[in-house]
């Protein structure tokens, strides 16, 4: 046994070498993972910030200029006094060169472009109507108005700056200023990085992917829809969704997959404005180092183990001797156990066997009780039956024979009675077969009942029976379910002897899945010290030479054969009852779901 003792020993170790083998490259992983994601999202944080403020100081820088257009005396004179519009365009296009910005203009009250710095060029904005513009809006309420569209007739991209122009306290105009933003796009795609800006609606309005541009992070329903298109926003672009999934890593980072590339996400919003800029590091790098340091330490604990296992198997070559023998020892121990095992279910069978016996033996002690009530039983229809046949000569003599066929009907009836009795007796008494179909447990009651009913005339017993009004159906054995009830019948009897009014109750009810016997009486009840062993063999409560104990001990174990539960107990006030409960075949508990 030594050999296999070592090998038992050795389990834990086999099973730490693998965790170590597989689980600290892991380990290693998450940790190098863990920490580099740290990094990344530091590096992250920093140039998110710098891109902000990039973007933050684009757009801050052409704030001022419509306002110092709106506070110019040539651009009051010219909407409220009118006059020649080649000095304001030309002033216009010389303010736009200065400021470097795409284009300026002034809309009139009524939505009309006025002048423009573009009024020399195709697709000049005079004469355009922006009265549906946001910005243009929001200026004639008298505020600075921003937006970001996409202009109507070139369709280029920009930002939208607007400002009231006031002549004594009343708004005459508005002054606009577009800025496009599409060198900053430029700027970052050419440095590699992946950026993208998104307005209130979650559309793509700044990105370093081209591709992206103008795609929803999340969809917009139709409502949403109609409303930028109503103001003409995005023009001639359908808004698709794009595709993302987000999910957050150790607590603190976030992760978004597009399409097939996966990235760490980094996201906030630009002050004075309802945009968010977000920052996407890829993923690569990150998998790139993680892999490089997870085989690393694989390959050198690898190494160990090899070794070890190099180390063991020299020492398992000295003990090979010693383990064959022990082979050959326990190839020995185990034909002894097969023969014991082979032993035990001979036994067994044989046990089997004297508990069929016993159960005959019950059987027919049964029997024997009812012997005198069924010779009594019998004794009636006999003589009737003589009486009949003495009748049928007398009217054949006399030649009546209209009356003799009633008579000859009652004789048949009376013999079927006697068949009855005794065909209840052949079928209790013909020894049982292991049966296990599906049968009423109240047919096996009424039968049991009907064998013991002379019984029950005899000592002046009343039975109170109680059955639902539906089958009630069991699998097992129906013949060894009827002795255990015919038992439970003749141990309440013998109870009852000295009882003045014995009663005996018997009732089946259904409880969920289990059909429950109750079987009660009022009699003396069980002592204390019987009850606890009352299911043991030769355990009675009956007067010396009445009963040898062994009814119970084979009723219990016929129910449990029926996996099925046999319960004990006195009742209150007086007397004893038992309790048999047994599943409910499965086509019963489908029914009864149904």
């Amino acid at each position: 046994m030594k050999a296999f003792n070592e090998t038992r020993f050795n389990t834990p170790a086999v099973t730490l070498g693998i965790f170590l083998l597989i689980g600290l490259p892991f380990i290693v992983g998450l940790l190098v993972q863990y920490d580099y994601l740290q990094d990344l999202e530091r590096v992250s944080d920093e140039r998110l910030t710098l891109y902000e403020m990039t973007l933050d100081s684009e757009l801050r820088k052409y704030e001022y200029l419509p306002y110092l257009i709106s506070e110019n005396g040539m651009v009051t004179a010219f909407l409220t006094k009118g006059g020649e519009d080649v000095p304001i365009n030309r002033f216009l296009k010389r303010v736009n060169t200065i400021a470097e910005s795409s284009v300026v203009y002034i809309i009139g009250t009524d939505g009309i472009v006025k002048a423009a710095s573009n009024w020399d060029r195709p697709n000049a904005f005079i004469g355009l109507d922006l009265g549906f513009r946001p910005y243009f809006k929001d200026a004639m309420e008298g505020r600075q108005g921003t937006f970001f569209g996409v202009g109507i007739t070139r369709g280029e991209p920009g930002i939208y700056i607007s400002h009231p122009i006031k002549d004594q306290g009343r708004i005459i105009g508005v002054a606009v200023a577009k800025i496009a933003l599409s060198p900053l796009e430029h700027l970052w795609k050419e440095g590699g990085e992946t950026l993208l800006v998104t307005d209130s609606n979650g559309v793509i309005v700044l990105t370093s992917r081209p591709s992206w541009k103008y795609m929803t992070l999340t969809p917009l329903d139709a409502g949403m829809l109609q409303e930028i298109h109503d103001r003409e926003h995005y023009p001639k672009y359908q808004l698709k969704h794009l595709a993302w999934h987000t999910r957050t890593r150790f607590g603190f980072v976030r992760e978004t997959t597009i399409g097939t590339e996966r990235f760490l996400l980094n996201t906030r919003g630009i002050p004075g404005t309802d945009w968010k800029i977000s920052y996407l590091t890829p993923q690569g790098p990150l998998w790139e180092r993680t892999l490089g340091v997870s085989l690393t330490t694989f390959v050198l604990l690898g190494l160990a183990v090899l070794t070890r296992l190099f180390l063991r198997e020299r020492r398992q070559r000295q003990l090979s001797k010693q383990q064959a023998a022990e082979a050959n020892r326990i190839r020995d121990i185990n034909r002894q156990l097969a023969q014991e095992v082979e032993e035990r279910k001979r036994t067994e069978h044989e046990l089997r066997s004297a508990q069929e016996e016993l159960v005959q033996a019950g059987k027919l002690a049964a029997l024997g009780e009812m012997a005198t009530a069924i010779a009594h039983e019998l004794n009636q229809p006999i003589a009737a039956t003589k009486t009949y046949v003495a009748s049928c000569r007398l009217m054949l003599k006399r030649m009546k024979l209209d009356d003799l066929d009633p008579t000859l009907v009652k004789v048949s009836e009376l013999g079927d009675r006697m068949a009855k009795v005794t065909g209840q007796l052949k079928s209790f008494a013909r020894r049982t077969t292991d049966k296990d179909i599906e049968f009423d447990l109240r047919l096996a009651i009424k039968e049991a009942v009907n064998l013991m009913k002379h019984q029950f005339l005899v000592e002046n017993c009343d039975l109170k029976l109680s059955m639902p009004g539906q089958p009630v159906l069991i699998r097992g054995d129906r013949m060894r379910m009827e002795q255990v009830l015919i038992n439970l019948f003749r141990n309440a009897l013998d109870a009852l002897l000295e009882v003045e009014s014995p009663l005996i109750g018997v009732r089946l009810s259904v409880e969920g899945d289990k059909a429950t016997i109750h079987v009660w009486d009022n009699g003396p009840g069980i002592a204390e010290e019987v009850g606890k062993k009352i299911f043991e063999p030769f355990v009675t409560t009956k007067k010396e030479g009445i009963g040898v104990g062994l009814g119970l001990s084979i009723s219990y174990k016929i129910v449990k054969d029926m996996k099925g539960d046999f319960r004990v107990a006195n009742r209150d006030p007086r007397g004893a009852e038992f309790f048999v409960h047994l599943p409910l075949s499965k086509q019963q508990q489908e029914k009864d779901k149904s």
